[in-house]
């Protein structure tokens, strides 16, 4: 069973480039980041006041992926429905929308985090309130009250599709699983107009502009296309660069349950029954 730290402190998005599934928070005791030995990627990112999170088990839609976005209107929303659950208002984005140029941000609010990820991001649930803990407490995964978390109610929802990674706790995963599949069964959010178990690819703008897909997907097609030039090319390039999953407790590769038929992509499993893990 694994532990998370209770952290007090305040999220922050000025002069950053969040989406839906990520931002800033700056611990109110910055000791608290000493807790469990976290193995930064680099030094800067140990010494940064203001930590870029990795919002557990939630993928919002792209708002900027080297260079390339999911439909547009869809991953803004997802990032401002987070700004608006946390409190942080009239925000204000450059001409391109890829960066917020000013924001009443600084809110205060927790997070609950037992890790790190590859890239130096706190693995985080957040909360605008904790009520009955304390700044620096330790809890048991059994005791995190993971549906007061925004990254629940974002699930709940229907504007965030789930990605799971090992580091998880299973009983936290299954709780999560319940929310998605709440919002799948009524239709919401995304889940109206999901398109990841089947759509027609004629070119890179249609993962771009015109469907919705899990964003797992649509990053795969980004680095395809920067790198091959043919769509037929695809699989081969999936099965190159394997991304280890585990489904019904058997080890497999995400390429496995990515289906082609002529121009016709789909995800053969959902989304929720992928458990990512770390290793390549």
């Amino acid at each position: 069973m694994g532990k998370y730290k209770a952290i007090k402190g305040s999220f922050h998005v000025k002069g950053f480039a969040p989406d839906g599934d990520s931002l800033r928070f700056q611990a109110f005791n910055a000791d608290n980041w000493n807790w469990a030995k976290f193995k930064w990627e680099t030094k800067a990112l140990k010494n940064a006041k203001k930590k870029q999170l990795r919002i557990e088990a939630i993928d919002a839609l792209e708002t900027h992926y080297e260079g390339a976005r999911q439909p547009h209107s869809f991953a803004i929303a997802a990032l401002e429905h987070m700004l608006e659950l946390l409190g942080i208002k009239n925000v204000q984005y450059n001409l391109l929308t890829t960066e917020i140029i000013a924001a009443e941000d600084g809110v205060p609010g927790w997070i609950l985090t037992g890790s790190v990820d590859a890239f130096g991001r706190p693995i985080s649930l957040i909360f605008r309130d904790l009520p009955g803990f304390n700044d620096g407490d330790e809890v048991e995964s059994a005791n995190v009250p993971v549906e007061l978390s925004l990254n629940y109610l974002m699930a709940l929802q229907g504007i965030v599709y789930p990605t799971f990674y090992a580091s998880m706790e299973p009983e936290m995963r299954e709780k999560f699983k319940v929310a998605f599949a709440t919002a799948k069964g009524r239709l919401q959010g995304l889940w109206a107009i999901d398109k990841t178990g089947g759509f027609r690819l004629w070119n890179i703008y249609t993962v771009q502009q015109d469907v919705i897909i899990l964003p797992k997907l649509f990053r795969r097609f980004i680095s395809f296309f920067k790198s091959r030039g043919d769509l037929a090319e695809f699989m081969d390039f999936m099965a190159d660069n394997k991304d280890p999953v585990m489904v019904n407790g058997v080890k497999r590769f995400f390429h496995e349950f990515v289906e082609v038929e002529g121009n016709h992509y789909r995800l053969t499993v959902s989304p929720e029954e992928l458990i990512f893990l770390p290793e390549g």
